[in-house]
């Protein structure tokens, strides 16, 4: 739902408590960090703290806040406190323009897709499918075949052209130009996350034709 966020995974939780690990871009970079969430449902309010920070982040933390305005309209405030490491002037620059253009472009994200699941059924919003495949082989071969997309111009013939970077080991940035069955190409990128020896999550940000979003 949220255009930066790539990829989330709740490793901890219990009652009104969470622990989340979240991969998302800043400034289109791409980082990881894990958070401890509040949640009070009562008082319409998440509170967050980064336990992990991604650098040049030292601290960062803050509060989604809903508040009724009638019985149909609400409005929601996001709030933010954070230090640099070191106090760098460049680096409290560079979180201040990551949190304002992720903190806009998340509310209004939250705004369109709450509209939208009220304007019409939520199921005709997404639609969800599983591939499944038999291979003959071992599993580490399989996840090794998917895992090393950078070879994928010599191993599948429909792909023309990999860009494939991973500057933090299991945080991938692909970019890939494909062939369609009338000769055409077309680009997507999409981020990775390696969780594991098994499981490769992703959210594609350049998007085929129709497609507003895709994930896996």
């Amino acid at each position: 739902m949220f255009p930066p966020t790539i990829h989330v995974e709740r490793e901890d939780s219990g009652g009104d408590q969470e622990r989340i690990r979240i991969w998302a871009t800043a400034n289109g970079e791409p980082k990881t960090w894990t958070s401890h969430r509040t949640l009070d449902p009562e008082a319409l309010r998440i509170t967050f703290r980064q336990e992990v920070p991604a650098p040049p982040v030292a601290a960062m933390g803050g509060t989604w806040i809903v508040e009724p305005l009638d019985e149909a309209t609400s409005r929601i405030r996001l709030l933010h406190d954070y230090r640099a490491i070191d106090d760098d002037p460049h680096d409290l620059l560079w979180i201040e323009r990551a949190v304002d253009k992720n903190s806009t472009s998340e509310l209004t994200a939250l705004k369109e897709n709450v509209e939208r699941v009220h304007a019409a059924d939520a199921q005709e919003l997404t639609f969800s499918f599983t591939d499944t495949v038999t291979i003959h082989g071992p599993a580490k071969d399989a996840f090794a075949f998917v895992n090393e997309a950078g070879l994928w111009p010599e191993r599948l013939p429909h792909v023309a052209r990999v860009r494939f970077t991973e500057d933090t080991p299991g945080l991938q940035e692909l970019e890939m130009d494909t062939r369609a069955k009338d000769g055409s190409t077309h680009t997507t990128k999409s981020y990775r996350v390696v969780l594991g020896h098994h499981r490769i999550a992703y959210k594609q940000v350049t998007l085929p034709a129709l497609m507003t979003l895709h994930t896996g």
